[in-house]
């Protein structure tokens, strides 16, 4: 290491180690971020493909003809869409408290595949609580932004949907190993 890199590691690890021990609770083990991305991930599944149906309604596509009955199909799907979205928000910031800590590792970044997993979740945690936020106003319907809702919401559905598949992928190791296990106070995911 350099002289400068040095200084800079020997300031700044104990302060995220202080950072670490003050954040820690017993709740946050990779057990419980399993749990909580297996149900985060089971609900932007469904969010992803009832939109995909009421997109394909909205916008058919000719080859690809959608059903028309019943009737009461399309509001079922867009009420399990806005639900499931809704019941997300909370969700997806418990997961975000359980791995929070996870930030302060030290060093912040051991590798080059170490930089892409943590460009990676970067990149999911902002679409993902982007779509959320997005979605909670267009309930409201309060459009804020000067940009069609609709088309950036169907593209963001798919960036987010390519960053799970992305994180699941790295992080298969560990949901492997605490997929049917029981809590233990370890380092969150």
């Amino acid at each position: 290491m350099s002289g400068y890199t040095q200084r800079l590691s020997t300031t700044l690890a104990p302060r995220a180690a202080a950072i670490r021990r003050a954040l820690d609770a017993p709740e946050r083990t990779p057990r419980t971020a399993v749990v909580l991305g297996r149900i985060v991930g089971i609900g932007f599944a469904v969010c992803f493909v009832t939109g995909l149906y009421s997109h394909l309604h909205q916008h058919p596509i000719a080859w690809l003809p959608m059903p028309t009955r019943p009737v009461e199909l399309y509001a079922w799907t867009q009420g399990l869409h806005v639900a499931v979205g809704t019941a997300l928000l909370p969700l997806v910031l418990a997961k975000l408290w359980v791995v929070y800590p996870r930030l302060f590792a030290w060093p912040p970044v051991r590798s080059f595949g170490h930089v892409i997993e943590r460009a990676s979740i970067a990149v999911l945690v902002s679409t993902a609580l982007l779509q959320l936020l997005m979605g909670t106003l267009n309930t409201f319907q309060w459009y804020p932004w000067p940009f069609s809702f609709t088309r950036t919401h169907w593209a963001l559905a798919w960036v987010v949907a390519g960053a799970i598949v992305v994180h699941v992928g790295v992080k298969l190791p560990l949901i492997v190993q605490h997929w049917r296990r029981t809590g233990e106070a370890e380092e969150p995911t």
